[in-house]
């Protein structure tokens, strides 16, 4: 269990788990499709020389061995080289790690997955404006297609909400997550 300090209340600790894999996650995919959606090349390293360091403040610090670059000529090749290249070598390893570790159920980390891809995605158009349509498209073949299809869907309004929950709602006072399957339930 842990808390946040003296006289808060504990939290579960597959809710921590579930929420420290979705934002870890989110810092290893999020530079990966920036530099997909902005040059269209996906920087591909192998999964033994990405350095994560698990301390400090946020966002924490990522360090990545030489890459090479796969040329990114569609949406449907960027969700298939981001799979091939970094879901499947080194998200899904921690993904069951995580899993069998703390009792997670596998389609709680699989959703935490495409959520953190799609707050990538989400948050580049943001910034980057012009790079919506490819980001919505890019999330579209995610959705369709490789490990993560399945996992979620677009609303009718286009906001994305994925199809397990985060656990997040679980801890006291804290509410639900912006792409909750739960108030899409309400």
């Amino acid at each position: 269990m842990l808390a946040a300090g003296p006289g808060s209340p504990r939290v579960e600790s597959a809710v921590v788990a579930s929420l420290v894999h979705l934002g870890l996650v989110a810092r290893l995919v999020s530079p990966l499709l920036g530099a997909a959606l902005l040059a269209r090349v996906l920087p591909v390293t192998p999964v033994e020389l990405v350095h994560v360091r698990l301390a400090g403040a946020n966002p924490l610090p990522l360090a990545v061995g030489a890459a090479s670059p796969t040329e990114i000529g569609s949406a449907a090749d960027l969700a298939a080289a981001l799979d091939d290249s970094w879901l499947l070598p080194g998200v899904e390893p921690l993904t069951r790690s995580v899993s069998d570790e703390w009792s997670v159920p596998r389609r709680v980390l699989d959703g935490n997955v495409t959520s953190a891809v799609a707050g990538a995605l989400r948050m580049a158009a943001t910034v980057r404006p012009e790079l919506t349509s490819r980001a919505d498209a890019a999330l579209e073949a995610f959705l369709q297609s490789g490990s993560l299809a399945g996992s979620g869907r677009r609303r009718e309004d286009g906001s994305f909400v994925r199809r397990s929950c985060c656990l997040y709602y679980r801890i006291p006072g804290a509410g639900t997550c912006g792409d909750c399957i739960l108030d899409d339930r309400a």
